[in-house]
């Protein structure tokens, strides 16, 4: 046994078990109480027993604990306590760069949770909250939502009962990239792309909800592993109106310095460079773990080629704005937006752009990106961009409505196929 890994999150907990040797395995799952059941032929039982002691946090929302017994001569029961009804994914992963064999265990909700229902209700509940006189803090006489573009705000329509109509809040997802399994870069300090990404995307996203007609939303937020079209599906269930993927460079070459801003590309990328960095990163899914044997819907439509004509040129216009307020903190490392085949980069009607702040392999940047000022100084330039881009392009879509379809699609294939 060569390590046992825990990832907790608000959607699921995985479990990782890596070993020298393919394992020999069965799985089990159990009710009242729940359980999680993994027996393990020819392994060794005090390797196990060392490796998962005290690996579970108390506040893991799905994993109570877990512990190890001796089932039968050659076999090791491995036992997932379970805090609720669980449908877990169990499956194995060959090795891999530093890794060896992984049985990985995904822990998943019998009744998923729901993120983006979460951060309505949240909002719901900052609004209505009572002030410090004792007064709700929403009010009936005038518009809870500013409407978007801000020219347009003397322009409500209104009711019969003389509110304004609420206008739907801009949508901004942000992606940290890499987690859990998957470190991304890592610096020569040691630092580690994906714990750098993080913050930077929190410090980001705290500034976004700052603004009063707009809304993060995080693909993660937590040290544990997204797929990649994961991502992406998380965007377009969000109805975003961009994506945000924040990375840190790395090269063989330890001075390679500067800023980056990626777009995707139907064809070719615009540099050697930029083929050699969209196939790192588009390998971070065998690097983190995806279980192959799921068919998801979603992930036929992501890795389609679809006409994103439309999407792709609104994504340079993004990406040139952020780039620019880049180079206000940083240099740049080209002065252009470059194109890749990015897989993160590709729903087909959501503006999308791959940032990569600086280059955590480069000692100096390193240092500055693992500093809370100058990731204030990113966070606040990437904002910058994100309000330039939305002054010069107004979202098209209209107020916040319960049957609000996912229609966008359309629009932008009608929009590609005009242009």
């Amino acid at each position: 046994m060569r390590a046992v890994r825990v990832w907790p999150s608000g959607e699921y907990t995985r479990v990782t078990l890596e070993m020298n040797a393919e394992p020999r395995h069965s799985v089990l799952l159990i009710k009242n109480p729940h359980r999680l059941v993994v027996d393990l032929e020819d392994l060794d039982y005090d390797s196990l027993a060392a490796q998962i002691a005290g690996k579970v946090r108390p506040d893991d929302p799905y994993v109570a604990n877990i512990r190890v017994g001796r089932f039968k001569p050659g076999t090791i029961r491995l036992v997932l306590d379970l805090k609720t009804e669980a449908k877990p994914q169990v499956f194995l992963l060959k090795p891999i760069g530093e890794y060896g064999y992984r049985l990985v265990l995904d822990v998943y909700p019998a009744v998923p949770t729901d993120p983006l229902l979460a951060l309505l209700e949240r909002r719901g509940s900052a609004q209505t909250a009572p002030d410090r006189s004792g007064a709700s803090n929403s009010s009936d006489d005038g518009p809870q939502i500013e409407p978007w573009p801000l020219e347009d705000r003397n322009k409500q329509r209104r009711r019969g009962s003389g509110k304004s109509v609420t206008h739907r809040l801009v949508t901004v997802v942000i992606d940290a990239g890499h987690g859990g399994e998957d470190p991304g870069a890592k610096g020569r300090r040691g630092s580690h792309e994906k714990d750098v990404t993080l913050s930077i995307a929190r410090r980001l996203r705290k500034l976004v909800d700052a603004e009063p007609n707009m809304r993060a939303v995080m693909t993660r937020d937590g040290d544990y592993f997204v797929p990649l079209h994961v991502r992406v599906d998380k965007a377009r269930r969000a109805k975003a109106d961009l994506f945000i993927s924040i990375h840190a460079d790395a090269y063989i070459l330890p001075h390679a310095r500067g800023a980056s801003v990626f777009a995707l590309s139907e064809r070719g990328a615009t540099s050697a460079a930029a083929s050699w960095l969209a196939k790192r990163e588009n390998d971070a899914d065998l690097i983190g773990g995806v279980n192959l044997d799921v068919k998801d819907r979603y992930l036929a439509q992501t890795l389609l080629d679809l006409s994103q004509t439309a999407t792709i040129s609104d994504s340079l216009k993004l990406g040139r704005v952020v780039l620019d307020e880049l180079g206000d903190i940083n240099s740049l490392h080209k002065e252009h937006v470059e194109q890749a085949g990015f897989a993160v980069l590709k729903s087909p009607d959501v503006p999308s752009i791959l940032v990569e702040t600086a280059f955590i392999s480069n000692p100096a940047e390193e240092k500055k990106l693992n500093s809370g000022a100058y990731q204030d100084k990113i966070a606040r330039a990437l904002l910058a961009g994100i309000k330039r881009y939305f002054a010069e392009h107004p979202p098209s879509r209209g107020t916040l409505a319960a049957d609000d379809a996912d229609d966008r699609l359309p629009v932008v294939l009608k929009q590609a196929a005009r242009n």
